[in-house]
């Protein structure tokens, strides 16, 4: 944009100059955004969480696992529970009860199941122990499987719900000892 501008010399007369007046550039900011943001990915993606793993924080208990079920198991105030990708096992004696999607699927599965912890919870609370299940689950095993137990044990009275993994060494799901 040219603009007109008087100038006044030395001597007082007013002459008329033409002046340029450089317009402003602007930074283009949006590019550079983009950059920092793409950076800032970068940097969150790659920050190493291992330092956090390392450090326990003072007067956090990290939990253990047993080594031996039999610990747990041995006062009778808790029943166990295996469950794999294609069978669940109920009690010590591994009383075949159906899959873990007939959780979802039979209604007859579900409710054999029902009916065995509610009777095991009931002879537990009539000892004055507080009634538990031990579910031993596969790695490998989806967590609306998980979830589905977990919803039929508080229907049963369990208040105490633990938590093992397994791993089952053939397809056929036996293990080792």
């Amino acid at each position: 944009m040219k603009r007109i501008s008087y100038k006044v010399n030395r001597k007082g007369s007013k002459r008329q100059q033409r002046t340029k007046r450089r317009k402003a550039k602007s930074l283009n900011i949006t590019s550079l955004i983009d950059i920092l943001t793409i950076l800032l990915v970068f940097l969150i993606k790659n920050v190493s969480m291992e330092v956090q793993k390392a450090s326990v924080p003072a007067g956090m208990k990290l939990p253990n696992s047993f080594v031996d079920n039999h610990a747990l198991l041995k006062n009778g105030d808790v029943i166990l529970i295996k469950m794999f990708p294609n069978r669940i096992l109920y009690g010590y004696d591994n009383i075949l009860v159906g899959t873990p999607q007939d959780l979802f699927d039979n209604k007859s599965t579900k409710n054999t199941l029902l009916a065995l912890m509610q009777n095991e919870a009931k002879t537990i609370k009539s000892k004055d122990k507080i009634p538990a299940v031990l579910l031993q689950a596969d790695k490998t095993l989806d967590c609306k499987y998980i979830t589905q137990f977990m919803i039929l044990s508080a229907g049963a009275n369990f208040s105490n719900i633990f938590f093992s993994t397994i791993k089952a060494d053939s397809k056929d799901g036996s293990l080792n000892n």
